[in-house]
Formats: C-alpha cells, sequence, structure tokens
C-alpha cells in the first residue's frame, strides 16, 4: 500500500477556523487593579460561574426533557436524545437504519414546495412552541435574566 503524497492530501476544512492567541502587553497597574477574586476573565464574562445559574440551568435541563416526553413522537424523541449525546445526523442515520435525510425532516421539519414553501412538523420547531407556551420554563429562564442582570 503507497502512502499519498503530502501535496495531494485533501485539507481539512476546519483549517481555516483555528483558534489564534494573541498576547497584548498591558500597564503593571491595570493588572494590580483585579484581585484573585474579581479577575479580568470575571469582569469580561460575568456569567461564567455561579452557582445560581448553574441551579436554573439544571432545572431547565429537568423540563426541557419533560416537554421532550410529553409532546414529541417515538421517533423524534429517539432523534433528540441522539443529536443531545453529541451524535451526528449521519451517525444516527445508520443507528435507526434510515436516510440521513430522514433524521433532517424529523428535526427541522419538511418543506412543501407545492403550498409556496411551508415547511412542516420538525422536532425543533414543536419543542420551539411548547417552551415557549410553558410557564414553568419562562418562569426559570425570567430568574435567569434576574440573575444575570443582578450580576452584570
Amino acid at each position: 500500500m503507497s502512502k499519498i503524497p503530502k501535496e495531494s492530501k485533501r485539507r481539512n476544512r476546519s483549517d481555516q477556523y483555528q483558534w489564534m492567541i494573541l498576547e497584548s502587553p498591558v500597564q503593571s497597574e491595570m493588572l494590580e487593579s483585579f484581585s484573585n477574586a474579581e479577575s479580568i476573565y470575571d469582569r469580561l464574562n460575568p456569567y461564567a460561574y455561579s452557582e445560581e445559574l448553574l441551579d436554573l440551568e439544571d432545572q431547565l435541563k429537568v423540563e426541557f426533557w419533560r416537554i421532550v416526553e410529553s409532546c414529541l413522537t417515538p421517533r423524534q424523541k429517539q432523534v433528540i436524545r441522539l443529536t443531545a449525546d453529541g451524535y451526528t445526523q449521519t451517525e444516527i442515520a445508520k443507528y435507526l437504519g434510515v436516510n440521513q435525510s430522514s433524521v433532517t425532516k424529523s428535526l427541522h421539519g419538511n418543506v412543501d414546495y407545492k403550498g409556496g414553501r411551508k415547511i412542516y412538523g420538525g422536532t425543533s420547531r414543536k419543542l420551539h412552541k411548547a417552551l415557549k407556551a410553558d410557564p414553568k420554563v419562562q418562569e426559570i429562564l425570567d430568574q435567569i435574566d434576574e440573575v444575570r442582570e443582578k450580576k452584570w
């Protein structure tokens, strides 16, 4: 078996999106103004770590899965769980024995081109409507906003 020459090897699309690290010089007086308790990171990202926010996010996850169980079809539940576990649409399709386009339609709905490009069905649309209408979810989202406003 021969090796593929380097110049003919296909480049990864993600090569152009790699992170760049930039160091920037600052005056020492600026660094002294930050204590360990309140770092530059905390000032730039005030929501980075908050026990209260983490608790609210956990509550939101519980409510999300409650709604998934109550308003989706068995196939949609299966697809959303596998998606949440980090599987790609292709991997989900192989596991379920369907085409990848079926997984896409399950998640995002189908398009009726004859009826004027109307999108119908789809897990994401169903969940969006159900989450928006659920008072418990809206209460948790309001609490998250309050915590963020208080901290900011």
